[in-house]
C-alpha cells in the first residue's frame, strides 16, 4: 500500500497543477464561445486537432524510452547521458521540422485551405516544434520526482498563455473603441482587429517559448553530449510507441482534423458543426485533468517498481482505484452538466447530448493507459503499436460511416468503439503474455453503477431544487457504494497510511 500512497501523493501535485491549469485555460473556453463565430471557432478546434498528431511524431516514443532506460540506470551520469542523447535528437527533428515548414509555408497553407492566413501555419510549425523539444526536459522533472518544479513551469506558460489571451481578445478591443482607457494611444500601433482568432495562436506560442526558457536549467546535462551507440539502443524501443502514439492521436483528434471531409456539408457550416463538437469536447475534458494528471505520476512510478515482486498486485490494485475515481468525476461532471455547460457560450450548447458518450470514451482511454505497462515494462512495445493500429482502424471505418449520418454524434461513437476496442485488446493480450489479477467483475460493477445512477438524471425531466437534490442523491450513492464495497481494502490503505506518518 505504502508504493499506492505515493502514487497518489505525487498524482495530487501534478492534478494541482493539471487543475488549476486546464481550469484557467479552460476559462478561456466561455471566452471564445462568446466572442468568436462558430466557424471561427471551428478553426481553432481543427488546428489544434493537428497539433497533438504531430507532437506525438516528432517525439516520436523517445519521452518512455527515456524513462525506460532511465530507471535501470545505477548512476546519475548514467542517467544523464540518455536524457542528453534523447533530448537532442528530439531538438534536431522538432528544428528540421520548423526550418520545412516555414521554407514551403504557402504551399502548405494552401493545401490545407489557408492560403489566406498562412501565418496560422506558421504559428503552429514554432507551437509544435518548441512544444516536442520541452517533452524530454519535462520528463527529466518526473523522473527526478520533482512535480513542484513541473507545476511550477507549467503553471507559469498557462498563466502567460491567459493574461495574453484576456490583453488581446479582451482589452484591446476595448481599448481601441474607449480613446480614455490606459494604453489606448499605443495600442493601436501594434493591435489589429483583423487578426481575430490568430491572437490565439499568437499567446500559444509566447507561453511554449517561456516554458522551454524556463526548463533550460533541466537541460545542463547537455554536457554529456549525443551518444549514437546509445541512440541506435534507443530508438527500437522508442519507434513502436511512435506508431502506438499516431495511431492513438488518430483516436483523439481524426474525427476534428478531417470533419469538414467525412460530413459532405459546406465548409461554412462544417466549422459551424466542428465549433459546436469542439466546444462540447472542452466539457467532456474535464476528466481528462484526472486522467493526465495520473499519466504524469503513473508512468515514472509504474517503471520504478519493475523489479518489485508484488509489482502486479500493486497495478491491479491500481486499476480499481482509477475506474473509482474516473466514474466519480464522470458522473459530478454529468449529474451537474448544466453548470458545467457554463463553461461555453448558450448557442454551442445544442451538443450537450454528446458529452456523456464522450466521457465514457475518456473512461476507457484511461484504462488502456493502464492496461499498457504490460508490453512497456517487458520491451514488448510492437504489441502497443498493434493495438493501436486496431483502434485506429476503428476510428477510420466507423467515422467515416456514422459522421455523414450522424454528424458529431457519429464522431463521438467512433470515439468510444476505438477506446474500447483497444481496452479490450489491450487486457486480453495482457493477460496472455503477462497476466495481471484485475478485479474485472468489480470494474464492470463499479462502470453499471455509475451509469444506473445517472441514468435518472438523464431520463426524468427534472427542473429547479429536485434536479439538484437526484444529482445530489446520484453522487452520495456512488460515494456510498464504493465505501461498503471497498470496506476492507480502505481499512488497509487507512492503517498502512497511519503506520507511515
Amino acid at each position: 500500500m505504502s508504493p499506492l500512497r505515493r502514487l497518489a501523493g505525487q498524482t495530487a501535485i501534478y492534478g494541482l497543477s493539471s487543475i488549476i491549469g486546464r481550469v484557467m485555460n479552460f476559462l478561456l473556453t466561455p471566452l471564445y464561445t462568446r466572442v468568436f463565430l462558430k466557424a471561427e471557432y471551428g478553426i481553432v478546434t481543427e488546428l489544434y486537432a493537428y497539433v497533438a498528431f504531430l507532437i506525438v511524431f516528432l517525439t516520436y516514443g523517445m519521452e518512455t524510452a527515456f524513462f525506460r532506460f532511465g530507471s535501470k540506470c545505477k548512476t546519475e551520469a548514467e542517467r544523464n547521458r540518455i536524457f542528453s542523447t534523447a533530448f537532442i535528437s528530439v531538438f534536431s527533428t522538432a528544428a528540421i521540422f520548423i526550418a520545412f515548414v516555414s521554407g514551403t509555408l504557402d504551399g502548405i497553407a494552401s493545401l490545407m485551405g489557408y492560403q489566406d492566413n498562412p501565418e496560422y501555419i506558421l504559428y503552429f510549425a514554432w507551437i509544435i516544434g518548441i512544444d516536442a523539444m520541452v517533452t524530454i526536459p519535462l520528463a527529466k522533472l518526473r523522473m527526478a520526482n520533482r512535480p513542484v518544479n513541473f507545476a511550477v513551469v507549467n503553471l507559469a506558460s498557462v498563466l502567460l498563455n491567459i493574461a495574453l489571451n484576456l490583453f488581446f481578445i479582451l482589452y484591446c478591443p476595448f481599448a481601441m473603441a474607449n480613446a480614455d482607457a490606459f494604453g489606448a494611444e499605443w495600442i493601436g500601433s501594434f493591435y489589429d482587429p483583423a487578426i481575430g482568432i490568430g491572437y490565439i495562436f499568437i499567446a500559444n506560442l509566447a507561453s511554449t517559448i517561456l516554458k522551454f526558457l524556463l526548463l533550460t536549467p533541466a537541460m545542463a546535462d547537455l554536457k554529456f553530449g549525443f551518444d549514437f551507440a546509445l541512440w541506435k539502443r534507443l530508438i527500437p524501443y522508442a519507434l513502436p510507441l511512435l506508431f502506438l502514439g499516431l495511431a492513438g492521436i488518430v483516436n483523439e483528434t481524426f474525427d476534428r482534423a478531417f470533419f469538414g471531409e467525412m460530413s459532405g456539408l459546406p465548409k461554412e457550416i462544417a466549422d459551424k458543426e466542428l465549433g459546436v463538437y469542439g466546444a462540447c469536447y472542452k466539457v467532456a475534458m474535464l476528466l481528462s485533468i484526472g486522467i493526465q494528471a495520473y499519466r504524469f505520476a503513473a508512468e515514472p512510478f509504474i517503471f520504478s517498481l519493475a523489479a518489485d515482486r508484488n509489482r502486479d498486485r500493486s497495478q491491479a490494485t491500481i486499476m480499481k482505484f482509477y475506474f473509482i475515481a474516473a466514474c466519480f468525476i464522470a458522473l459530478v461532471i454529468l449529474c451537474f452538466l448544466d453548470l458545467a455547460l457554463l463553461l461555453i457560450g448558450e448557442e454551442y450548447r445544442e451538443g450537450k447530448n454528446v458529452i456523456p458518450i464522450l466521457l465514457l470514451a475518456y473512461v476507457f482511454f484511461g484504462a488502456v493507459f493502464n492496461l499498457s505497462f504490460w508490453y512497456k515494462l517487458n520491451d514488448k512495445t510492437i504489441y502497443g503499436a498493434l493495438i493501436a493500429f486496431a483502434g485506429a482502424t476503428v476510428t477510420i471505418i466507423t467515422n467515416i460511416l456514422l459522421v455523414p449520418l450522424y454528424s458529431y454524434y457519429g464522431a463521438a461513437i467512433a470515439t468510444l468503439l476505438a477506446y474500447a476496442v483497444m481496452a479490450v485488446l489491450s487486457f486480453i493480450m495482457g493477460q496472455r503474455k503477462h497476466p495481471v489479477p484485475y478485479d474485472v467483475k468489480k470494474i464492470c460493477l463499479i462502470l453499471i453503477v455509475s451509469v444506473a445512477l445517472y441514468s435518472p438524471n438523464y431520463f426524468l425531466n427534472l427542473n429547479g431544487w429536485t434536479k439538484y437534490l437526484v444529482a445530489s442523491l446520484s453522487v452520495i450513492s456512488f460515494v456510498a457504494y464504493i465505501l461498503i464495497s471497498e470496506k476492507e481494502l480502505l481499512i488497509k490503505l487507512k492503517n498502512v497510511s497511519g503506520r507511515n506518518n
